[in-house]
């Protein structure tokens, strides 16, 4: 019996060999992840006090804290969703098991955000990189859909509109409340496949004076890709409150391209290149060099195919 034991205790042992492979896995974070991340983090560290004068003060906060610790988890993820939850090193094979409690620590606020983060990211890599991405998204939404029974999961998409129209409304700009409204988004990307929202509740919130609904409609065809709601999408792009909004809008867009007539392409063809006349005081938000302007020559470039 102490034979078998020991036996099974070796068994479950990770070699100094696989730790030094596996870290030399770790240390390789995708370019796009390092920059958000850094920009991330000296945007934490950074804050101003507008009391009798305006002044600046430098310092590192609990959220510093959060995207230091986060810069490598996108590379642990990557590890773990291409080998199909196993990872193969020289001296053995390291299982999923160790690493699912790690991601099943994660918050929600903190898996939301990495779910966006990571399509923004998704947004502006070359084409096998976008797969990766992709990869470790749905690892993302799959542990955050998870937590949420089925039958609730319309109700948390509501509460989760609610809030969204909030922190616009109420919190100043900053790091903050970009870090919320993010995560929002990314919850409510994971969410969007478990609730079947009716196409007239879809045009409904589409349409809607509500910033946050509309967020949840947008959601919902990002994720259908029905060309049914198409001209609302471009009556989105067009007159887009936010640079983000209209991020959304471009996504859902682009996952209709192949469905739609010939009419409806050169509408959106036309609105496009419009929009890239980048003016943000006229509200057209696809500036060079962002993730709207790859998101943008994707959908040009098929719909020119």
């Amino acid at each position: 019996m102490g034979d078998n034991s020991d036996k099974e205790t070796g068994k479950n042992q990770i070699s100094r060999e696989a730790v030094d492979w596996l870290l030399k896995q770790i240390i390789q974070i995708p370019k796009t992840w390092l920059i958000i991340t850094t920009i991330f983090i000296v945007l934490s560290t950074f804050q101003i006090n507008k009391d009798e004068k305006l002044t600046f003060k430098f310092e590192v906060t609990n959220t510093t804290a959060v995207f230091l610790a986060l810069l490598w988890v996108p590379s642990v993820l990557k590890i773990f969703a291409l080998t199909g939850g196993a990872v193969k090193t020289p001296a053995g094979e390291i299982t999923g098991s160790s690493m699912m409690p790690m991601l099943q620590s994660l918050t929600g606020d903190t898996l939301g955000f990495l779910i966006e983060q990571t399509k923004l990211a998704e947004d502006v890599a070359p084409p096998q990189q976008q797969l990766e991405m992709r990869q470790i998204r749905h690892e993302w939404q799959k542990e955050y859909a998870s937590r949420i029974p089925i039958s609730e999961a319309r109700q948390q998409m509501e509460r989760l509109s609610q809030r969204y129209k909030e922190l616009r409304n109420t919190m100043p700009a900053g790091a903050k409340r970009t870090f919320e409204m993010e995560s929002i988004a990314g919850r409510m990307r994971a969410l969007a496949p478990e609730v079947n929202f009716s196409s007239e509740e879809v045009n409904q919130l589409l349409k809607s004076s509500d910033q946050g609904k509309r967020l949840l409609g947008l959601s919902v065809v990002e994720w259908s890709g029905d060309p049914n709601y198409f001209y609302t999408i471009l009556q989105i792009i067009n007159n887009s409150e936010t640079a983000f909004e209209q991020t959304c809008a471009l996504r859902g867009a682009e996952k209709m391209v192949s469905q739609l007539k010939e009419q409806q392409k050169k509408d959106l063809m036309s609105a496009i290149i419009h929009q890239r006349d980048y003016n943000e005081a006229e509200k057209r938000w696809i500036r060079p060099n962002s993730n709207r302007w790859s998101l943008s020559d994707r959908i040009l470039s098929a719909l020119e195919a």
